[in-house]
C-alpha cells in the first residue's frame, strides 16, 4: 500500500515537473500560490513539514519482515510454499542414501523451467564417479518431484576428490 502510495505521489510530481518544463502556466501559478501560502502561514506550515518529515521516517525506519526464500508448489486447495533449507534437507537426504556418496552439499536456484540443484559432493575413492553422478541426478530429480511437486529443470553435480572435500591442508 506504501508502495502504491508512494509511486502515486513521484508520478504526480513527474507530471507537475513536465507541465513547468513545458509552459504550462497553470502549473507555475499553483506552484507560486504554493510557496506564497507556505511563506505566510508559518505555523501551519511548520506543522506539515513536521507531519511530513515524521512519516518519512517512519517509513524508512519501519520494521522489514524477512521472509525466507521459499518455492511455490500447488495443491488440490491451493498454493503451498516450502522453504529452502526444507528442499536443500531433501535433497541433501536423497543423495546421502545413494551408496559411495560420503558428503554433499546443496544449493537452489529458481529457473523459469523449474528448479535447477547443484549439489557438490564427495564420494568414496572407489567410487564409479559417472555411474554414481547419473544415479544422484535421476534420484535426486525423481524426489524433489515426489515429495515436492517443483518441477527440476536439472541437476547438476561437482565431483570433489576425497582430500580436497574437507578443509584445505597447511602444508
Amino acid at each position: 500500500m506504501l508502495a502504491y502510495c508512494l509511486g502515486v505521489i513521484l508520478s504526480l510530481t513527474a507530471l507537475w515537473i513536465l507541465a513547468l518544463v513545458t509552459g504550462w502556466a497553470l502549473a507555475s501559478d499553483l506552484l507560486y500560490q504554493g510557496i506564497e501560502w507556505l511563506r505566510t502561514n508559518q505555523w501551519e506550515s511548520t506543522v506539515l513539514a513536521a507531519l511530513l518529515l515524521l512519516l518519512g521516517l517512519l517509513i524508512f525506519f519501519r520494521p522489514r519482515e524477512r521472509i525466507p526464500h521459499s518455492f511455490p508448489t500447488s495443491s488440490k486447495t491451493g498454493e503451498v510454499r516450502i522453504a529452502y533449507d526444507a528442499l536443500q534437507e531433501i535433497v541433501r537426504q536423497s543423495v546421502l542414501e545413494i551408496v559411495g556418496v560420503i558428503q554433499a552439499k546443496v544449493l537452489l536456484r529458481e529457473r523459469k523451467t523449474g528448479l535447477e540443484i547443484i549439489v557438490t559432493t564427495q564420494f568414496n575413492s572407489d567410487a564409479v564417479i559417472t555411474e554414481i553422478s547419473e544415479q544422484l541426478q535421476v534420484k535426486v530429480q525423481k524426489d524433489v518431484e515426489h515429495y515436492t511437486g517443483i518441477q527440476v529443470a536439472e541437476v547438476k553435480v561437482l565431483v570433489q576428490r576425497p582430500e580436497n572435500a574437507g578443509q584445505a591442508r597447511v602444508r
